[in-house]
């Protein structure tokens, strides 16, 4: 079917027998060796999802747990779309939806970027997630494994060539074309059947599983691969800053995405589904119905030409070559002489000034690292000075994180940045009464994390030294923080964006001074 240029074309009828939608997570998993290509495999009418290592819930998490720990782990796929690093902080249009329905619920979104053709079903059975995201196609057979949302967006395949390439936009055309899918994706065995009943005489040509389907879509630009067949949602944004490809037919219906959550956990199944209702609607001539917000959160991700430039702009994607911030180099020169993660530091940044270095907050704390002038020693009257913001700042961060020596490796980094946040006193109210709890004082998690906000409680108001305090922003604040560090350590290595091991390609991302699990 030719692509008319519409986000989704006119809908076509294929035969009766080709309709089943076979998704196999292992869509490339004959011979993956880069380069290869192969005839594509034959489907048959019982392919189902591979099992998952994992196949029920582990784990007993619902949204009641996740309201007692104040985080929803959200598991993603790392790509230009629906998540990705941008000007130092998260964006895409998954995470952005995902985060609208956190703070609904009071959670805060912890993000776990999957690694490329990970078994997604097992993650989160075992509780590594809780949700999970990223273009994932409704298919009857993970529901055996895992329970599905209602849709969060709807997509269908498009095949993608050169610009220059003039062949028919037809099927009787494709006869010997090498295509080129994403990894593991689950369209593959069904584009066989579709090119073995219809004798088009395609060829697979399989890719390394790094590659998100906008690299694919730009090694087609190059000519280093032949064609490529990607969700409409991606090409049609590619459109919007290259010119050197063209969409050429549809292939396959419109299908819908949807979230992934465990088969234990109904009231956050519900709860999405209520989130997602009211955003998403077809109605009975099959039109979406969009809410404000969704809509225009569809238009910046896959719609609008300058936003989606900017979402690619090189130099603000780490993950591109480019940089965290412009305070990169300074950040890691003063990290290294502290014996800091400077990733870990420029989470902290972050989540404190955006990286503005003249911030300034009501309590009077100044600059990149939000310093009071009261605890930054000889850089008090100079801390609008990034570096020396940068090093009163570290100074202290790394005063805070060598007196909480005796706790392991995640508790002490908890600590040291609830401190950093809250100051000394109210961390030592909050064990206080953890103790009285029976909690252990020296542990985060299930501890001191859940005494912290009862310092808003006025209950505690005769046991506390420090006064009333919402605890509770300060245990979102290293939630907050300690996510972003772990997705800058998976994005950036630790030498600088755009450094590689000579002996691996792949990031350094060695071990700080300070490890961080």
């Amino acid at each position: 079917m030719l692509y008319d240029g519409r986000m989704f074309p006119s809908r076509f009828t294929l035969p009766r027998a080709l309709r089943r939608t076979v998704a196999v997570v292992l869509a490339c998993a004959v011979s993956v060796a880069t380069g290869c290509r192969e005839p594509l495999p034959k489907s048959r009418p019982d392919d189902a999802p591979p099992q998952p290592a994992i196949p029920h819930a582990v784990v007993e998490r619902d949204l009641r747990d996740l309201r007692g720990s104040g985080t929803l782990r959200v598991l993603f796929r790392y790509d230009s779309s629906n998540y990705f690093l941008h000007k130092g902080g998260q964006a895409g249009f998954e995470y952005d939806l995902m985060e609208r329905f956190a703070r609904e619920r009071g959670l805060t979104v912890s993000a776990v970027v999957a690694e490329p053709g990970a078994d997604i079903v097992s993650l989160l059975n075992d509780g590594t997630g809780d949700v999970a995201c990223g273009s994932l196609m409704a298919d009857p057979g993970h529901e055996q494994w895992v329970a599905l949302t209602r849709p969060t967006n709807f997509a269908r395949k498009v095949l993608v060539l050169p610009a220059d390439d003039d062949r028919p936009d037809a099927t009787t055309a494709l006869s010997g074309l090498t295509v080129t899918l994403p990894a593991y994706d689950p369209f593959a065995r069904e584009l066989a059947e579709l090119s073995r009943a219809g004798g088009w005489g395609l060829e697979l040509g399989t890719s390394p599983p790094g590659l998100d389907p906008e690299d694919l879509v730009a090694e087609v630009a190059r000519g280093r691969l032949d064609a490529a067949v990607v969700d409409d949602l991606v090409a049609q944004a590619a459109l919007t800053y290259r010119d050197d490809v063209r969409i050429s037919l549809v292939l396959g219906e419109r299908r819908p995405t949807v979230w992934f959550v465990r088969q234990n956990s109904p009231d956050l199944r519900a709860a999405l589904n209520t989130f997602l209702r009211g955003h998403l609607n077809i109605d009975a001539d099959g039109r979406e119905r969009r809410s404000h917000d969704y809509a225009t959160l569809h238009e910046r991700y896959f719609e609008d030409p300058r936003s989606i430039r900017q979402f690619r702009a090189a130099h603000l994607r780490p993950d591109l070559g480019g940089t965290i911030s412009g305070y990169d180099d300074l950040i890691r020169e003063r990290a290294a002489a502290f014996g800091l993660d400077w990733r870990l530091v420029a989470a902290l940044i972050y989540q404190e000034s955006r990286f503005e270095p003249e911030a300034r907050s009501i309590a009077g704390a100044l600059g990149l690292m939000q310093v009071l002038p009261s605890v930054a020693g000889a850089q008090a009257d100079s801390l609008l000075d990034p570096r020396a913001n940068l090093t009163a700042g570290m100074r202290l961060l790394r005063t805070i994180y060598d007196a909480y020596g005796y706790c392991d490796s995640l508790d002490r980094w908890c600590f040291t940045l609830a401190e950093y946040h809250a100051g000394p006193t109210r961390i030592a109210d909050a064990r206080r009464i953890a103790i009285e709890q029976r909690r252990d004082p020296n542990r985060w998690e299930g501890s001191v994390a859940v005494t912290l906000p009862k310092l808003a409680d006025s209950t505690w108001a005769g046991k506390v030294v420090s006064g009333p305090f919402a605890g509770g922003r300060t245990v979102r604040y290293v939630n907050q923080v300690l996510n972003r560090a772990r997705l800058y350590m998976q994005v950036v290595p630790l030498s600088g964006a755009g450094a590689e091991s000579a002996a691996t390609g792949q990031p350094d991302i060695a071990a700080s001074p300070l490890a961080f699990p």
